[in-house]
């Protein structure tokens, strides 16, 4: 997995550099040939990763440059630009069927602080990146944003959502 996390990083690095002749064509030979020996399951861990790693970087350089001119940019209102979170908007799709008809989804979850785990979730409401729902592991009321969400699928399971106090 990690050969093929790497040739991944390397050419997702590509579009940002020129380089020799062919290179491009190798590189996706290589990215291939280590993805061919993962299970899809395996293969979508990675593609993950490199979609949060990206994310992750963008943000690092949003707060750094933040930092760097704090002066310039502190006009009172806080309105400075963050960069988008890239997400896989079909599971974005399926969550928001899952608000919708009220039924729960089964996610497999790639948590920073608690690993990959699958959780099956009451969705309540979404605004991508982020939805909300009732974790039925965690037993409340959590966010999930969807750059980590490995896989998604909807259940039978209808749910009723709590009312407000």
């Amino acid at each position: 997995m990690l050969h093929y996390l790497a040739w991944r990083l390397f050419q997702e690095m590509y579009g940002a550099v020129e380089w020799v002749e062919g290179e491009a064509e190798r590189i996706t030979t290589l990215v291939a040939e280590a993805g061919n020996r993962l299970t899809d399951e395996e293969r979508n861990v990675v593609e993950n990763r490199v979609l949060r790693m990206g994310n992750e970087y963008e943000e690092f350089v949003s707060e750094r440059v933040r930092e760097e001119y704090a002066d310039e940019y502190d006009d009172g209102n806080n309105d400075f630009h963050f960069a988008p979170i890239e997400i896989n908007w079909r599971f974005y799709e399926l969550w928001k069927q899952g608000v919708a008809k009220r039924r729960t989804v089964k996610i497999k979850y790639d948590s920073p602080t608690s690993g990959m785990h699958e959780r099956l979730v009451d969705p309540y409401k979404s605004s991508a990146p982020y939805g909300e729902g009732y974790c039925h592991t965690r037993k409340e009321v959590r966010k999930f944003r969807f750059d980590r969400v490995i896989e998604i699928t909807l259940t039978d399971n209808q749910f009723e959502k709590p009312k407000q106090s």
